[in-house]
């Protein structure tokens, strides 16, 4: 599964966007082979006769099938239809569902190792206790990895009374301040474990981290122990290896987030005083002007100083605490420059109880153990005059890509996957099967609309949140940061339109706010927090008006988020609609192609703000564009990492 670097000369804006969406029959696979429809017939021919078993009977098959893999008398794959059957029956006796075709067609496509494309609503979480249960069959671990802490409780508490009744070990992995060793050691013992995905990345990192630092003693050391006839300390780590992983949402996982590496840092101590370089740069880049002294490239979120501006942040170094630094001056401004123009308040983070606290940019949520690096969090913090924490120095780092990689088997699912087939393909040669759906959609994606500014945007998203609201029909409305949630909030609180906000700042609601979200009248506003994963349960007056109407604000970098959003709503072929509203003024535009928010902003609009439907394709080519220039970044960050994998194993040599 290791990465593969391109050869020769090609137009590769061109080619990469080719890859980003080709259809190739070796990369997705639209139809079903042959061979997963006889495994589908044979797996439902064996429902009659493995219902007819007790209870100890299938257990008995189970321990049977773990025995043929285990000791090599069978391969895994050669017993897929039988376990299935096995695993089928168990999840109706136990939960009362029962895995129909599309489910299982899902779970033959990920036991293959590649990704199955299962629209948003049609039972993932289902679906993988298929493949969870054959890998448990190895005896080397299985994890369900997740995107948030939120899913990977849900699915854990759902998938355990299933493989509790096969007597397969099941766990939870701990995070955040319960996560001691020693429970995080019990959840790895077991058959299976779910967790999230960036705490396997760092467990991996923390167990590296203590192999390299066991004093191994030399062979002196282990003829002491041989002659004393007592084993050897080894080092204290949680995994037992890496072995399979299942991917839920692994588009997010391998993709979205792809461009942020896994990183491990320790505090390093900080001195009296050594905060005052950070307050320094900030007091200074004040006075600092865009154009003369600093130029800002916000689509690369980049900022470099001109000419001028070097002289300027010497211009008197007495000013400079020299004696405190720990890097060159110049970073210190270059942060605090950053920290004044790229980094938002409830956009990139939040400030609660006098702390800065990251804000996921692709999930929404609040990572309060995290900081970013080299300054930037002290940066930020002295920015918002909070108290500065320590800064820490990197221990250890991986890639998504090079940590999965080190997997023995990866699979994944998602609701929106064939866009990013080529990649998946390219980074982990990993087909994509798209499956079909168990029930024929009733969602109505209505045109998305476009306005001048965000202000008219705003006039025409109260005015179809009142219309809605009059005849009880629930709504989402997705907005891309908190700030734009809270905007809304108060326009609905000025009217007087009851409404819930769910946002990193409420996500320890985030079940209960849910929960009612599908109720007649319920209107709820959510940043991307409500974009993966999230079910929302319809009442039956809900269904009778409509079923649940999702509002996308603005578009995001990617349109598979933007999807993932829409498929909130008409899940299981009940009814919904959804429409986007879009504006001049949007960051997709204001960010990556100013130019072109101008030009739109220079049209006559009609007497609403709102401006011709036909410029959807405005939109469309922006959003294509960035999808582009992101993968070309994940694509240097591949190949950077394939030539130090290289270079160490010349090194080792």
């Amino acid at each position: 599964m290791g990465t593969v670097s391109f050869r020769g000369q090609y137009d590769r804006t061109s080619f990469l966007r080719g890859l980003l969406s080709q259809k190739w029959d070796a990369v997705v696979h639209r139809k079903h082979s042959r061979s997963d429809l006889e495994k589908l017939t044979t797996i439902n021919a064996a429902e009659s006769s493995v219902a007819k078993l007790s209870d100890d009977e299938i257990r008995a098959r189970v321990d049977n099938l773990r025995e043929g893999v285990q000791s090599g008398q069978r391969e895994m794959l050669d017993v897929v239809e039988e376990g299935f059957a096995l695993l089928r029956e168990a999840s109706r006796r136990t939960t009362g569902l029962f895995h129909y075709d599309e489910q299982i067609l899902g779970g033959l496509a990920l036991v293959r190792g590649g990704v199955a494309e299962l629209a948003t609503g049609e039972g993932k979480t289902l679906a993988v206790s298929l493949p969870a249960f054959l890998f448990s069959l190895a005896g080397e671990g299985v994890h369900v990895v997740t995107v948030n802490s939120y899913l990977a409780e849900r699915d854990f508490e759902f998938s355990k009374p299933i493989f509790d009744f096969l007597k397969i070990s099941i766990g939870l992995l701990p995070e955040g301040k319960k996560a001691t060793p020693e429970k995080k050691r019990v959840a790895y013992d077991c058959q299976i474990t779910y967790g999230v995905g960036y705490e396997f990345g760092f467990d991996y990192m923390r167990d590296q981290l203590a192999i390299m630092r066991h004093p191994t003693g030399g062979p002196g050391e282990d003829l002491r122990y041989a002659i004393l006839g007592r084993e050897k300390p080894k080092p204290q780590v949680c995994q037992r290896g890496l072995a399979y992983a299942i991917i839920d949402e692994v588009d997010s996982v391998l993709i979205d987030e792809a461009g942020s590496p896994l990183l491990i840092s320790e505090a390093s101590q900080m001195g009296e005083g050594s905060n005052r370089p950070f307050f320094a740069a900030r007091d200074l880049v004040e006075e600092m002007r865009e154009g003369d002294h600093f130029t800002l490239d916000r689509n690369r979120r980049m900022i470099d100083l001109t000419s001028d501006g070097k002289a300027e942040i010497f211009r008197d170094d007495t000013l400079i605490p020299w004696d405190l630094l720990r890097r060159p001056w110049e970073v210190y401004v270059l942060n605090a420059l950053k920290a004044a123009y790229l980094f938002h308040r409830d956009e990139q983070y939040v400030v609660e109880e006098d702390k800065v606290v990251i804000v996921d940019e692709f999930t929404g949520r609040r990572f309060e153990d995290r900081s970013w690096r080299e300054g930037q969090h002290q940066a930020v913090e002295a920015k918002e005059n909070v108290d500065i924490r320590p800064e820490a120095d990197s221990a250890a780092s991986v890639t998504r890509q090079r940590f999965y990689a080190l997997y023995h088997t990866i699979c994944g699912l998602t609701g929106t996957a064939a866009e990013s087939a080529g990649e998946f393909w390219r980074f982990f040669s990993m087909p994509v099967t798209s499956i079909p759906l168990h029930k024929p959609s009733r969602r109505t994606v209505l045109p998305e609309r476009i306005f001048l500014d965000h202000e008219s945007m705003d006039r025409a998203i109260m005015e179809d949140l009142r219309e809605r609201f009059s005849i009880g029909q629930p709504v989402l409305v997705g907005t891309r940061t908190i700030r734009d949630s809270e905007r809304i909030a108060e326009k609905l609180k000025e009217a007087q339109i009851p409404h819930r906000v769910l946002t990193a700042k409420q996500d320890a609601e985030e079940e209960e706010i849910v929960s009612g979200a599908g109720q007649s009248g319920s209107i709820l506003i959510a940043t991307n927090m409500a974009g993966r994963g999230t079910h929302i349960d319809l009442s039956e007056e809900a269904r009778r008006v409509g079923g649940l109407h999702v509002i996308a604000i603005e578009r995001n970098e990617s349109v598979r988020i933007d999807r993932q959003l829409i498929g909130r709503g008409a899940r299981q072929g009940q009814p919904g609609t959804a429409q986007s509203f879009v504006s001049a003024e949007d960051y997709l535009l204001t960010i990556y192609a100013p130019e072109v928010g101008e030009q739109l902003k220079s049209m006559r609009p009609d007497e609403k703000g709102e401006l011709p439907a036909n410029l959807k394709r405005v939109f469309d080519k922006v959003q294509s564009e960035v999808e582009v220039t992101r993968y070309q970044m994940r694509l240097r960050m591949a190949e950077r990492d394939e030539w130090l994998e290289e270079t160490k194993e010349t090194l080792a040599r």
